[in-house]
């Protein structure tokens, strides 16, 4: 059986932002970066044992730029106009794909202990697409 979900939703990990303003016109640039942490593990139902655990985080970036003016054009006449527009990652989307990375984390380590094995497969040693993503996941030495 597989089991797990949404086990932390962080808001605010790390923001902040550019500008600069100079004579009443201003530009800047601010960032927020969420987190999304998914555990899923496999459970064997009979004995209750966990046979793998994986978890996983997805960042979720938001980024807003605006532009203003702030300026006396003529005496007791003053010039305000501002512009911007805000990107968000829909979070939605985050979590769905944190939550495929995990599948796909826990299908390759299942594989790997050979708790399961892929359909089709009599060397039972995997196939190409996951030595490719075996690979990705557990990086080589870079002197090797």
């Amino acid at each position: 059986m597989l089991e797990g979900g949404i086990i932390a939703y962080d808001t605010n990990v790390r923001s902040g932002g550019e500008g600069a303003r100079y004579l009443g016109i201003d530009i800047s640039r601010e960032y927020r970066v969420d987190q999304v942490t998914v555990n899923l593990r496999a459970v064997d139902v009979r004995s209750g044992q966990v046979l793998a655990n994986v978890m996983t985080t997805k960042t979720i970036y938001s980024v807003s730029r605006s532009a203003g003016i702030f300026k006396f054009i003529e005496f007791k006449k003053l010039l305000e106009a501002e512009v911007g527009y805000t990107t968000n990652e829909p979070a939605q989307l985050c979590v769905l794909s944190a939550i495929e990375a995990a599948v796909g984390h826990l299908v390759a380590q299942g594989i790997e202990r050979h708790m399961w094995t892929v359909s089709g497969d009599n060397s039972g040693n995997g196939n190409e697409t996951l030595d490719r993503y075996l690979s990705q996941s557990h990086p080589q030495d870079p002197e090797e």
